[in-house]
């Protein structure tokens, strides 16, 4: 359930399809939204920070019965904004994150590109990710979630629930058997074993009262195989678990998610992030 949410925004053409999805997930669970702009200085034309941004945002939000309250914070570096919402979204301990995104460019490409450890280490939280779109985004009635045998999954199968438990949606449960080239053969995961970490997923929907169903693909990529699903079944909402390795070289998201949020124009939901030292039950 999502009581809280924080909403990082900017002024790009990402935004009106992120106004509009924070309007319709505050609507279904009654949340408060707190808005956040980092405005990040520019010593040559010495802008000075505005809050009109945050001010317009919020007051569409109102007019759609969201209760909503803002602020604008100055950084004077890009690399700053990604501290700046991590330092926020550990001050307020939101139940969801909400960030536009124009692909690997602006808050969204901070935020959920390659980060230090200490700022992967203050975004515990789901993010909901939301690309600039040609058509208007409707509340999820069709949520697409990718499954493994990981732990990372088993948090995406909780989120998507809370979705479809609210919205009424029916789930598509995805695994991808990876295909791996080794030496001019390929290594595959046998059919038994995906079958049953989808029935499992599915089951444990099923117990939750949620409309769930099912399958498996074959792929080199396990990214393109999420895309291409989620497109062919016209989601509304793609789920993806997340690990969010830690350490030089890690990357907040896994290469995984990185990719399927740069590549979709759909709404994306990173699930809570899982640490590494998390082990699977």
């Amino acid at each position: 359930m999502y009581r809280t949410i924080l909403f990082a925004v900017e002024d790009d053409e990402a935004l009106p399809a992120a106004i509009g999805a924070v309007a319709a997930y505050a609507g279904f669970w009654h949340a408060k939204v707190r808005v956040l702009h980092v405005h990040r200085i520019d010593p040559a034309s010495r802008n000075e920070p505005s809050n009109g941004l945050v001010d317009a945002v919020v007051e569409r939000l109102r007019a759609q019965d969201v209760d909503a309250e803002g602020e604008t914070q100055s950084v004077k570096t890009d690399d700053e904004i990604a501290k700046v919402v991590a330092a926020e979204t550990a001050r307020i301990q939101p139940d969801l994150l909400v960030v536009g995104s124009r692909g690997r460019s602006g808050v969204a490409g901070l935020v959920l590109g390659s980060v230090s450890h200490r700022i992967a280490a203050g975004l515990d939280v789901p993010v909901l990710v939301i690309r600039a779109s040609h058509t208007a985004l409707r509340p999820p009635r069709k949520v697409v979630v990718a499954v493994d045998d990981s732990l990372g999954s088993e948090e995406a199968l909780a989120e998507a629930a809370v979705v479809a438990a609210r919205t009424g949606a029916e789930i598509l449960v995805l695994h991808v058997q990876h295909m791996i080239a080794v030496q001019g053969s390929a290594i595959v995961e046998s059919e038994a074993q995906a079958r049953a970490i989808v029935d499992r997923a599915v089951e444990k929907l099923a117990a939750q009262g949620v409309r769930a169903w099912g399958g498996s693909v074959i792929d080199h990529s396990v990214a393109a195989a999420i895309v291409a699903a989620a497109e062919r079944f016209e989601a509304d909402l793609v789920v993806l678990g997340s690990r969010r390795p830690t350490g030089i070289g890690g990357v907040l998201l896994g290469s995984v998610g990185h990719e399927v949020v740069s590549r979709l124009r759909r709404p994306v939901l990173l699930a809570r992030r899982v640490r590494e030292t998390e082990q699977v039950h």
